[in-house]
């Protein structure tokens, strides 16, 4: 078994914490795992994890070669990736639907027309694909909202926030509400409440609601513009992302109210492919992202 296999189950087991998760993971045994630690640690003279029960963290010595783990893996991959360069085909950088529609398409389309030499491959879908093409290595990049019970680190990425956002009451202007200033949870009881299909939406909306134990009649639809159109034409209400309604309320055709005691917000950002060297591309397009929040 070569260095970087055993270097490679040091890394996995350092994410999981168990020797149990870590052979599911790399798809080996658990005696093959703990095989590799033992050679390490026989390696290099020291015991590199404290052993509590099931569960496995880093000595003071095991922190140091994690240091250099990781700065070994990814050389590995940056000359794999040269090596590989004319054959390996390039990953395109998936973005959520909903964050292109009414955020990143002016961002993208500034990208290439400031990098016109940068050959970016960029796929537009929802939230549920992305999660797919992750846990099947199809990207190395992707830009979306962000969940702290999302999966796709168990997959090896990694999450980083761009913004954080609220998710904001909003009515028509015809609403009753309209004249009220503040409302409160106690309003909210037996309303009808819009919610997009989206389960990762959906998600973070009804954890808050049940968090306050709201008893609502929650009607899923299609998308947010299907939910934006609903709202100006009856008494229903949704709890939408600033970025989607935000000329909305500017011109005239939503309004918003702010719930005392209850407050929605939402990270979005960079997932991320761990021990991975980004194509220059990628590269160019991350910064440009960052630097444009």
């Amino acid at each position: 078994m070569s260095s970087a296999d055993k270097l490679q189950t040091f890394l996995t087991l350092v994410e999981c914490r168990s020797f149990t998760e870590t052979a599911k993971r790399l798809y080996t045994s658990q005696p093959t795992v703990s095989n590799h630690i033992q050679q390490l640690e026989s390696q290099y003279g020291t015991a590199l994890f404290h052993r509590s029960g099931k569960s496995v963290v880093l000595t003071n010595k095991g922190k140091v070669l994690y240091d250099y783990a990781q700065r070994i893996m990814s050389l590995y991959q940056e000359a794999a990736s040269e090596l590989q360069n004319e054959t390996q085909p390039a990953f395109p950088i998936y973005v959520c639907k909903e964050l292109n529609t009414y955020l990143l398409s002016g961002l993208i389309k500034r990208f290439v027309e400031m990098y016109p030499e940068k050959t970016l491959q960029v796929q537009v879908v929802d939230s549920i694909e992305i999660h797919m093409k992750l846990q099947q290595k199809k990207t190395n990049l992707a830009v979306m909202p962000l969940s702290p019970a999302d999966d796709y680190v168990h997959y090896g990425y990694e999450s980083e926030s761009l913004f954080t956002e609220e998710l904001l009451l909003v009515a028509s202007p015809e609403h009753p509400w309209s004249k009220r200033k503040m409302l409160y949870l106690r309003d909210l009881s037996h309303q009808r409440l819009l919610v997009p299909k989206n389960e990762y939406m959906q998600d973070a909306i009804t954890k808050a609601l049940h968090r306050n134990q709201l008893p609502l009649e929650i009607i899923p639809m299609e998308n947010l513009e299907k939910i934006k159109e609903e709202i100006k034409r009856s008494k229903t209400l949704a709890f939408l992302p600033y970025y989607a309604v935000n000329k909305s309320i500017s011109n005239g055709e939503l309004i918003t109210r702010p719930v005392a005691g209850l407050q929605i917000r939402r990270s979005n950002g960079f997932v991320l492919r761990k021990n991975i060297v980004l194509t220059e591309p990628e590269q160019a397009f991350y910064s440009f992202a960052k630097q444009s929040f």
